[in-house]
């Protein structure tokens, strides 16, 4: 089939064939450039460490159930939930954040297993694996986010930003600028 047809049907031709070892850099430095400039922009701290792991999915494993746009989104939502549930279920919240105080105590480490627990379980039933999303869980349950609807609010925009220029990545991966041929 000529080029003109194939792109009359509404399918792309590969444009050329990108290794993994330059196709990965460039994508995952892509996918958190854009989230962090448009967090800069807004004046917001959208890009977060739990956006890192799913950048690298999003790269490393375009066709995978876990990379999808719903997995992504539906995964640190679930997480982030699973982690507030937990710290305010213990009363956590005013315990010492492992990050801020490099210290770890008893009721963050009830929190970081009640939350992953959680997290596990609502993945499962909403068949939504995402596994960068317990990044987010843990976050929340140690004390790194706090429980507050701004930092639902930051999540949500950061999550929502990395899944849709996630959705760009793998449709360039798959369709655009594929691996080289085995």
């Amino acid at each position: 089939m000529s080029e003109a047809p194939a792109r009359a049907a509404g399918r792309l031709l590969p444009i050329g064939h990108v290794p993994d070892a330059a196709w990965g850099p460039i994508a995952v430095g892509a996918e958190l450039l854009a989230v962090g400039l448009v967090g800069l922009a807004a004046g917001q701290p959208w890009l977060f460490p739990s956006l890192g792991p799913t950048a690298f999915l999003h790269a490393e494993r375009p066709d995978h159930v876990s990379s999808r746009a719903y997995n992504t989104v539906v995964g640190h939502l679930v997480g982030l939930d699973a982690g507030v549930a937990a710290v305010l279920g213990l009363g956590a919240t005013g315990a010492p954040s492992v990050l801020g105080s490099k210290e770890l105590v008893g009721i963050r480490v009830a929190a970081a297993v009640i939350a992953a627990a959680l997290a596990m379980l609502g993945l499962s039933v909403l068949k939504a694996s995402h596994p960068p999303a317990s990044a987010t869980t843990l976050r929340v349950a140690l004390g790194g986010f706090e429980p507050t609807w701004r930092t639902v609010g930051i999540v949500v925009a950061g999550v929502v930003l990395a899944a849709t220029i996630g959705e760009s990545v793998r449709f360039l991966r798959r369709r655009v600028v594929p691996q080289p041929p085995n």
